[in-house]
């Protein structure tokens, strides 16, 4: 069973807003959430496909370009939101 599917099993579900994820528990024990924190950055990219592609955008923003990391989570949001409505 994937990490997410196991959080789906217990009522749970992870949130994405923007480019912030939250964990909603459902009936999940403290054991169950300790179990999928390691799994976090997989779920995270389950969730949200181009969350490895903004991650990287917002690293090199950060030690390429010498923004804070969020100032640079937030530009590299914008770049991406700006290149998806080009597309459609």
């Amino acid at each position: 069973m994937t990490p997410l599917a196991f959080i789906r099993s217990h009522g749970g579900n992870v949130i994405r807003e923007g480019y912030a994820f939250r964990l909603r528990p459902g009936r999940m024990s403290a054991d169950a959430i300790a179990r999928v924190k390691p799994h976090m950055e997989a779920i995270k990219a389950v969730v949200w496909p181009a969350y490895p592609e903004w991650e990287e955008r917002a690293a090199i923003m950060e030690f390429d370009g010498g923004l804070t990391r969020e100032e640079a989570e937030h530009a590299a949001y914008q770049c991406m939101e700006a290149a998806l409505a080009a597309v459609a």
